[in-house]
Parts: C-alpha cells; sequence; structure tokens
C-alpha cells in the first residue's frame, strides 16, 4: 500500500487502521489551499472511502493521525 490515511477510532480501543487511498486523492491531501477547499477535499475522500471500503465512517468515528504518500508520512490534521 503506496498511499493511505492512518487513522485511530474514537473510544478507548486505540485501534489504528491504515485506509488506502488512491494516487489522485493522495494529491489532492497534500495540495496546499484555503480552507474551505481543503473541506471540500476531505469530504470527498471520505466520501469514496465510505463506498470504496463497504461504508467505512470516517468523519465523526476516528481521529486523523497522518497521511503516507510515496513511502513519506505527514501529520494529517
Amino acid at each position: 500500500m503506496e498511499n493511505y490515511i492512518t487513522v485511530k477510532l474514537n473510544g478507548g480501543s486505540e485501534y489504528i487502521e491504515n485506509v488506502y487511498i488512491t494516487y489522485g486523492e493522495a494529491l489532492l491531501l497534500d495540495c496546499k489551499g484555503n480552507g474551505a477547499f481543503q473541506n471540500k477535499v476531505w469530504d470527498e475522500i471520505c466520501n469514496r472511502i465510505f463506498w470504496r471500503e463497504g461504508g467505512m465512517k470516517i468523519q465523526g468515528h476516528f481521529q486523523l493521525v497522518s497521511y503516507t504518500i510515496k513511502g513519506e508520512t505527514k501529520p494529517l490534521h
């Protein structure tokens, strides 16, 4: 898995998961822009993950940890 986000489940379990993102989604995450643009990008990525991962809801259920693109990890939030 070359491009992914790392998220941690809300609550006490401390469960951490790496979630695959496409190369295009990775480029969008790495792009700088104003807050409104970044929020729209994030909403779309979460929507695509929801459909690709069989209903996985990131917003409201996971804390954002980091994202990794081509082996380079950066903080996500």
